[in-house]
């Protein structure tokens, strides 16, 4: 797996690293950006220092400055991960962010031993269910009304890591 993190890296100029408080002000912008009901900045600050939680950064690796330009928070409890927040600064986006973040994430979550990843994303999210798709996840299920904003359902997706179908076949 640190191969293929190394590769993401290599071509597309990007690394991955967990999260600083420094990281904040940008994933705060990045995330008023991308969603309707952004998280708050004690939200972010909660899963920073929960002992479940990782807060992953994509950053160029050339910016003299260390700029974000995308992040993946997720919780690890027990033999589950458990995505709850993806996104990519909108000026970056389509350059991979979000697949090399999943990658990264999922590779972490493998050497952990993890055995199941859970998601949900809204269901007019095509273009994020289609991502999570190549990496393996399945629809396992609804639920209604889960976006306060919208109402909108969310489809609950599922990982099973040791499947030989999982994301180790899905990210080369």
């Amino acid at each position: 797996m640190q191969e293929q993190h190394q590769r993401f890296s290599e071509t597309c100029a990007f690394e991955i690293a967990e999260m600083t408080i420094d990281d904040l002000p940008a994933i705060m912008e990045i995330e008023k950006h991308s969603f309707v009901t952004p998280w708050s900045r004690n939200l972010f600050m909660e899963e920073y220092h929960s002992d479940l939680s990782m807060i992953f950064v994509a950053k160029p690796a050339d910016a003299a400055a260390g700029r974000v330009v995308g992040y993946l928070c997720a919780w690890f409890v027990e033999d589950e991960v458990h995505i709850l927040n993806l996104a990519s600064h909108p000026l970056f986006r389509r350059q991979n962010i979000a697949r090399g973040l999943l990658s990264h994430c999922l590779a972490v979550s493998s050497a952990r031993g993890i055995k199941w990843a859970f998601l949900e994303v809204r269901q007019s999210n095509e273009q994020a269910r289609a991502l999570y798709s190549r990496y393996g996840f399945k629809p396992v299920g609804r639920r209604k009304g889960y976006y306060t904003d919208t109402r909108e359902d969310a489809i609950v997706m599922m990982l099973d890591m040791e499947s030989p179908c999982s994301f180790r076949n899905s990210t080369g």
